[in-house]
């Protein structure tokens, strides 16, 4: 068992979780189709939330370290249109990126935009930033 204070719950022996046996959030989803392409498999269907964070944890310690990709330090990325949550609404921290670089470009903050949508215009804004 922890002592207070270290680690955290989402530390926790995922056989512990309270909640281990629901589906996988959008977010578990999302995260795992993206270790997965990078490491060239498939995502098994139906998966709890407690599967997946062990499979998630299971790709992300299999991943080759950066240097040794053969992209060099760039990671592998799936294009957006291909993003198992693509459709969704942007997220928080989507929308408030893109306000600071709107901000930062003297231009309005798109609105109303999907996550992939807004990943793209995250990388507009960004060119547009780069000197």
């Amino acid at each position: 068992m922890k002592a207070q204070g270290e680690g955290s719950d989402a530390e926790k022996d995922s056989s512990q979780w309270v909640t281990g046996d629901e589906p996988m959030t959008g977010p578990q989803a999302s995260y795992l189709e993206t270790l997965a392409h990078q490491a060239g498999e498939t995502v098994p269907e139906g998966l709890t939330k407690a599967r997946a964070s062990d499979e998630i944890e299971r790709l992300q310690s299999s991943a080759a370290p950066a240097g040794d990709s053969p992209e060099g330090n760039q990671p592998v990325e799936r294009p957006t249109d291909e993003w198992v949550t693509g459709e969704e609404p942007m997220t928080g921290p989507q929308a408030s990126y893109l306000e600071t670089l709107a901000q930062q470009a003297g231009t309005e903050p798109p609105t109303g935009l999907s996550k992939s949508q807004a990943s793209r215009a995250i990388d507009e804004l960004r060119a547009k930033a780069t000197p």
